[in-house]
Parts: C-alpha cells; sequence; structure tokens
C-alpha cells in the first residue's frame, strides 16, 4: 500500500512540474506582450506628439498620386513655349497676374484663438479683427507660393518693380533672394519628397538625363483651397486690421506696399 502511494506520488510530481512551468512560461508571455503593448502605445503617443500641428485643417487634407514631369519645349529661336499648366509662368501681362492673385486670393484667413498650437494661445502681438471674429492667420504653404511669386518677380524686375528707389531695390532683393530663398529651402527639406527616379541617357548629350517621371503622394490640392475659401478674409477692408499703436493697418493704401515692412514683431521686441 505504502508502496504503491509513494509510486503515485513519484509519478505525479513531474506532472505538477510540467503545469507549474507552464503556466510561468504563460505568464512570462503575458507580462511580455502587455509590455510590448504598452511600449507601442507610447511610442504611437510620442509620433503624435511629433507630428506637425495641422487642426484645424486636418479634415481638408486627402491623398492623390501626381507626375511632377515638366516637359520642357522651345521654339525654333531658342524661347521657352509657355507651359499651358503653369501660365503664371509664361509671358508677362494680365493673364499672368491674374493667375498668380487667383493662386493666393484666398491665403489670408479667419481662426479662432482655440484653433491656434498652444505655442501661440498666451503670445502677444497676435493680430485679432476689430470686429471681433477671430484672429488674422495663413497656412504655410501659402507663405511659399508667394515666395516663389517674389522671386519670379524680381526676375522681372524692371516689369514689376518700376521705379523703385535703390533703397526700395536693395530691400526687395535682400527679401526675395535671401529671405524666401532661405523659407523655401527649409519648407523643401521639411516636406521632403522621397519619390526615387532613374537617370536616363538623352538623344543629344552624352550627360545622363535626371527627369524625375516618378508618381509622387500628394495632398489634394483642389481640397485645400475650398477650405481656404470658407475662411477666407478680406484684410483690406476699412478699419479691419488695426494696429493698437498706429491704427488702421492701410490707411495709406496699397500701391506703395512692397511686402517687406521693418521691425520685429511685439513678442520679439520684449
Amino acid at each position: 500500500e505504502e508502496t504503491r502511494e509513494s509510486h503515485c506520488e513519484e509519478e505525479d510530481t513531474p506532472f505538477t512540474h510540467r503545469s507549474s512551468a507552464a503556466l510561468v512560461a504563460h505568464a512570462v508571455l503575458l507580462v511580455c506582450n502587455t509590455v510590448i503593448l504598452g511600449l507601442s502605445v507610447l511610442l504611437w503617443l510620442r509620433g503624435e506628439s511629433n507630428c506637425p500641428y495641422t487642426a484645424p485643417m486636418e479634415e481638408a487634407v486627402a491623398y492623390t498620386t501626381h507626375s511632377l514631369t515638366v516637359d520642357t519645349k522651345y521654339f525654333s529661336n531658342g524661347t521657352i513655349i509657355p507651359d499651358p499648366q503653369h501660365k503664371e509662368f509664361g509671358p508677362l501681362g494680365l493673364e499672368a497676374d491674374a493667375v498668380w492673385s487667383a493662386m493666393l486670393e484666398h491665403s489670408n484667413i479667419r481662426l479662432s484663438r482655440d484653433e491656434l498650437n498652444e505655442d501661440y494661445h498666451d503670445m502677444p502681438g497676435l493680430v485679432e479683427f476689430s470686429d471681433g471674429s477671430g484672429i488674422y492667420g495663413s497656412v504655410a504653404v501659402y507663405h511659399s507660393i508667394h515666395c516663389i511669386k517674389r522671386v519670379h518677380h524680381l526676375l522681372h524686375f524692371d516689369h514689376y518693380h518700376p521705379n523703385k528707389s535703390a533703397e526700395e531695390t536693395r530691400a526687395l532683393m535682400h527679401h526675395g533672394v535671401e529671405h524666401c530663398l532661405s523659407y523655401l529651402m527649409e519648407a523643401v527639406k521639411c516636406n521632403a519628397d522621397l519619390t526615387i527616379f532613374p537617370m536616363q541617357w538623352g538623344t543629344e548629350t552624352r550627360i545622363p538625363l535626371g527627369i524625375d517621371q516618378g508618381q509622387h503622394q500628394c495632398k489634394d490640392w483642389g481640397r485645400i483651397e475650398e477650405w481656404m475659401k470658407t475662411r477666407s478674409v478680406d484684410i483690406y477692408t476699412p478699419g479691419l486690421l488695426v494696429h493698437p499703436k498706429f491704427g488702421w493697418a492701410y490707411a495709406d493704401g496699397v500701391d506703395h506696399l512692397t511686402g517687406v515692412a521693418p521691425g520685429t514683431t511685439v513678442a520679439g521686441g520684449m
């Protein structure tokens, strides 16, 4: 009897050890999975917090694919044939000017304080509309377009900036060449387009040609423009933008404006 009981206990012991080992293994796996899940959530949250602040424009963001190929063609005299998709770079005149105007027409928008990045919430010197309807703002991509327009106009200085004084010319060149090109460089690197494309042999030169025929992932520009229209505001409305010290921003008209202003922001001057 005792031998039998002892034998049964010996038979039961390995089974108990195996069961305990299995439970420990499952517990370890559960803990590991929990830790991995927690780390994944933490990294995701950190990634979310590092994303650029886009609200309230998130609703306008949609993606599409687009080829950026610009097929430059020339007349027999060597001048470039205007690209019908980019009439703003075509022959100087009313048509090109109208395209620029349409492109930037809705670049000035109305925002609420709650819609601003928290870095701006308590910033002194924010431009509030005199009618209490919100805060004057814009979107970075429109600053880039403004800078492209600025550089384009500097290439045709006599046409767009006739009769400027030497001081005004220096200010325009400084703003266009240094500020705008620097801003555009930073914007390009910030929104780095990683679409790759191979070099190709040409028919008239031994030098490889860098022709980008790739499909790029782009934000749907039409949706962005439609959203901007819903917030667009005419900043030249008399009395709408009133500086707390100097009064109505455009009391002297707009014909003399060059887009280059002296001084710094109220916050920067504190």
